[in-house]
């Protein structure tokens, strides 16, 4: 076996490069899709509510203008936005509706029309007949405190002016006739004024009708609801604890995931699957060179992990490499190798040589079987963790790739001891049952104990074969085998994959004890294509 360096990930699919796709993205909002519609829903229920709570608006105008003698109107309307500015101040509206006795629920604005001196005030109420005579009224309060200054100013000049001019004209003398005209033409200017001067320039500047709009209001709501839903959908694919992508297990866990294998019911489930196998058994044989070992576990019990080593070893043996499958007792088989359990029988262990008894001719070509789960339900495990390094070694599993098909690796210690004997893990994750927890104390678990973690592999297994059909107390029936294994008729007498209740497994062509004598050997001798050290 070569030399190993802990902790090598080649690159596969999902990996962490490639986080934060729109691929990605897309698949969790798919995944979500009915918290996007929940949330679209909302919004338009919100919005036909809102809709039919808003009444119909009628807005009055009114108009004013600053006309300056002798000023450009461009300069005029420079002080028409400081006239804007003052009347939307908050606080002199309150002052301003006060005094123009203005109904409750009213709402008043200025503006200035384009970049002229015309000042534009409106006045929006549910009352046809009250909006125009509000917005005289307010735009006339707001002429007259504007203008009060002026007019008070003006208002004294004249009065002076006035008096002067009624005594020069009381004088009758021919020198007065000239400060009489000067004191007129004074008059006229003051009285003509009109520099920083309100002045009213339509005072009735029509009645406009605003009713809520449905079409706009719906489309709104559903542009805004669909946001508002892609949004939530990301946020509880990122913070959901399930792994279903390859995405999520590059982001959540940081771990390569080398193939995803598809779902039985998706499009071009057959070909895509033995593509991906193809890739992944190019992956093992790239890492591994010629020959090798590599550990197929899991992060908690389940099928997923025998269904990948089951696959792989077919498909490396299809290939033409000579290949072992050696199974230690994966999903609920494994039960008596839990870490501290207590299982029901005490046999003796076996030693290594002596499990090489069970080794198998598979049912294609170069292919070998080394089955050492325990015979029965809570009977002790048939190999101790020590010895599997061991029996590794010996050679009719040498020159071979071995996949190890192990237990649940964070409570099992042959897992364990599995995993640091190959030269490479694979870890097992069913897109179902998988959670960022466990993959993460599953990955913890191998790379601190020195194992070689290739990558992921994402096999969903769980949404076409439900626990209850693929194990009854702790192993298959008879009728999931067609279901679970591709390929793995009998290609030799009395060949099944799962052991029997009894720990013989049934013969597809013979009875009970015909096919105990061929898996076991009569007498203690080896049946035929049996593989004996």
């Amino acid at each position: 076996m070569e030399e190993r360096e802990a902790g090598v990930a080649v690159p596969g699919e999902g990996r962490a490069g490639v986080r934060g796709t729109l691929g990605g993205q897309l698949e969790a909002v798919r995944r979500y899709w009915w918290v996007v519609l929940a949330v679209v829903w909302l919004a338009l229920i919100g919005s036909v509510i809102s809709t039919a709570r808003i009444p119909t608006t009628y807005i009055g105008r009114t108009s004013l203008i600053v006309s300056s003698n002798d000023r450009s109107p461009d300069q005029d309307a420079v002080l028409v936005q400081g006239y804007v500015t003052y009347f939307d101040n908050s606080s002199y509206q309150q002052q301003l509706l006060s005094k123009a006795k203005v109904e409750p629920g009213a709402t008043v604005a200025a503006q200035a029309a384009a970049a002229s001196p015309i000042l534009v005030v409106t006045v929006t109420s549910t009352r046809l007949e009250r909006a125009q005579a509000d917005a005289i009224q307010v735009a006339r309060v707001f002429q007259d405190d504007i203008n009060q200054v002026h007019a008070r100013t003006t208002a004294a000049e004249l009065a002076t002016l006035q008096d002067q001019l009624d005594s020069a004209m009381a004088g009758g003398s021919k020198a007065s006739q000239a400060v009489i005209v000067g004191l007129q033409d004074r008059i006229r200017q003051l009285q003509d004024d009109q520099v920083n001067v309100l002045q009213e320039l339509q005072s009735n500047g029509g009645v406009s009708v605003q009713s809520p709009s449905w079409m706009s209001n719906l489309l709104l709501a559903l542009l805004g609801g669909l946001f508002a839903g892609v949004l939530a959908a990301l946020t509880l694919a990122k913070f959901s604890p399930r792994l279903r992508s390859a995405q999520e297990v590059a982001d959540k866990v940081g771990l390569n995931t080398l193939v995803e294998l598809p779902a039985a019911r998706a499009r071009d489930a057959v070909s895509l699957r033995e593509q991906r196998l193809r890739k992944l058994a190019n992956v093992v044989r790239a890492r591994l060179g010629e020959a090798g070992v590599v550990s197929v576990t899991q992060p908690r019990d389940g099928a997923a992990s025998w269904v990948v080593a089951r696959e792989l070893a077919l498909e490396l043996a299809t290939q033409g490499h000579r290949t072992v499958l050696v199974r230690l007792g994966g999903g609920s088989d494994s039960s008596g190798w839990r870490i501290g359990g207590k299982p029901a029988e005490h046999a003796e262990p076996a030693e290594a040589r002596a499990a090489l008894s069970r080794l198998r001719v598979g049912p294609v070509g170069g292919l070998s079987v080394l089955d050492l789960r325990p015979r029965s339900v809570g009977a002790a495990t048939n190999l101790p963790a020590a010895e599997i390094a061991k029996l590794l070694r010996l050679e009719p599993l040498a020159g071979s790739f071995v996949i190890l098909e192990t237990p649940a690796v964070v409570d099992s210690a042959p897992a364990q001891a599995a995993s640091i004997a190959a030269d490479a893990a694979v870890l097992v994750l069913d897109p179902q049952q998988a959670r960022v927890g466990e993959a993460r104390e599953a990955m913890d678990v191998l790379r601190q104990s020195g194992a070689v973690l290739l990558g992921a592999v994402l096999a969903p297994v769980s949404e076409d074969h439900s626990p209850r059909s693929l194990l009854q107390d702790g192993h298959a029936s008879r009728s999931d085998e067609a279901t679970l294994d591709r390929g793995w008729s009998t290609g030799t007498a009395g060949w099944s994959w799962w052991p029997t209740s009894t720990g013989v497994a049934d013969a597809s062509n013979g009875s009970e004890n015909e096919a105990a004598s061929v898996l076991e050997g009569e007498d203690g001798r080896s049946s035929e294509g049996v593989r004996t050290p």
